[in-house]
């Protein structure tokens, strides 16, 4: 489910492209040569084309914009030149360029019209417009193909969210952890030892590594969840997070709340053994779970951080 749009997302008016604007858009990309073109040398390109006068050379144009809308066009020293994602894509069939084409498109500008239609793993055609839903039909006639394309945008763009969200929440940690001993403890060398290690690894099991002024070295998975509503924190715990917290008594779980107004609040902390009854269980050899969604009493969480607290 996209549960917000993000600062920045598309509100204009424009529709979806039709079939025949992406179309043009994949002729546009198959002009251009590997090393780039100038746009004296495109525009001349576009009226040799061959297209049986189905496109027009404003037409191809148009569909340039489009590919540089969707960055798999950059200028650079006055040549446009093709990403290494558009040559990619312009080898494909017709149909299946100008899909990816669109996917592509619609991640860059997402419409505000997409957070309302993806909602939990269901399409809401209610909340897309009209001229949008003839769009989408010219493009991809089977109705199960739509829906699946727009629920796999909105599962790429909460993906997004989730990932920025989450980035905000530990570099939050990062800061309150080093206020909290440079400030309250008169230590700016420990301070200075903080780390967000997930900018160098998200294999770790933990997001967050900072010392006490006991000597031990705390480490830190960061959860952020938009609310904590009923009581409830609400997160993902992948099985390598859980394994790491299980094993490891330096580790802890830092769940941080995202208010309405994008500010970041510490909820509190917790260990691996708080969560250990809330995992699921294996019931196959032939499979194993990957990642579960957690609700967790805000109860259970020690308010503030773990700093200084070594059980």
């Amino acid at each position: 489910m996209i549960t917000s749009p993000p600062p920045g997302a598309s509100s204009s008016s424009r529709t979806t492209p039709t079939a025949f604007q992406l179309h043009a858009a994949v002729l546009a990309g198959r002009v251009l040569e590997p090393t780039g073109n100038t746009t004296s040398a495109l525009i001349e390109s576009y009226g040799k084309l061959v297209t049986g006068g189905l496109y027009r050379p404003q037409d191809l144009q148009a569909g340039h914009q489009l590919l540089v809308r969707s960055r798999l066009v950059s200028e650079e020293g006055g040549r446009h030149i093709p990403s290494e994602s558009l040559k990619r894509l312009r080898d494909l069939p017709d149909d299946v360029a100008a899909e990816l084409l669109l996917h592509e498109l619609l991640l860059r500008e997402p419409p505000l019209w997409l957070y309302a239609a993806v909602v939990d793993d269901e399409v809401r055609w209610e909340n897309v417009p009209d001229a949008d839903q003839d769009a989408l039909r010219q493009l991809l006639a089977d109705a199960a193909r739509r829906e699946a394309l727009l629920l796999t945008l909105g599962r790429t763009l909460d993906a997004a969210l989730l990932a920025e969200y989450g980035k905000a929440g530990e570099e939050h940690v990062v800061w309150a952890c080093r206020r909290y001993l440079r400030d309250d403890q008169q230590r700016p060398d420990l301070a200075a030892q903080v780390h967000q290690v997930s900018l160098r690894s998200d294999q770790l099991g933990y997001d967050v590594t900072s010392p006490d002024v006991t000597g031990h070295r705390h480490r830190m998975e960061i959860k952020t969840t938009g609310s904590a509503a009923g009581g409830l924190v609400e997160f993902f715990l992948s099985r390598n997070e859980a394994t790491v917290g299980e094993r490891d008594p330096s580790w802890c779980l830092v769940a941080v709340r995202r208010e309405a107004d994008m500010s970041l609040h510490i909820v509190g902390w917790c260990r691996g053994v708080t969560l250990l009854p809330l995992l699921p269980r294996d019931l196959s050899p032939q499979g194993r779970w990957t990642s579960v969604r957690l609700s967790v009493p805000t109860t259970d969480f020690t308010p503030g951080l773990p700093l200084d607290v070594w059980v």
